[in-house]
C-alpha cells in the first residue's frame, strides 16, 4: 500500500484543474468558431466572451444572464 502524501494530492488537484483548463478552452473555443453560423449582433458576441472571460477567473454566470 502506498503512503498518501500532501505532494501527491496536491499534484493530482493540480492535474485535474489543467485538465478542466483544456475543455474550458475547448469549450470555447467551440462557440467562437461556431459564433459565425448563428445570426448575433456585436452585443451578444461581446457578452459572450465577457461571460467566457469571467468563468475563467471562476465567476460564474448563469445563461438566463445573457438573455437580452
Amino acid at each position: 500500500m502506498s503512503k498518501v502524501t500532501l505532494e501527491t494530492i496536491y499534484e493530482e488537484v493540480k492535474s485535474i484543474s489543467d485538465r478542466l483548463r483544456l475543455f474550458e478552452d475547448l469549450i470555447e473555443e467551440i462557440i467562437v468558431r461556431d459564433l459565425p453560423r448563428v445570426k448575433l449582433g456585436e452585443k451578444e458576441i461581446k457578452a459572450i466572451r465577457v461571460a467566457i472571460q469571467e468563468m475563467k477567473k471562476g465567476n460564474y454566470v448563469k445563461l438566463e444572464a445573457l438573455e437580452t
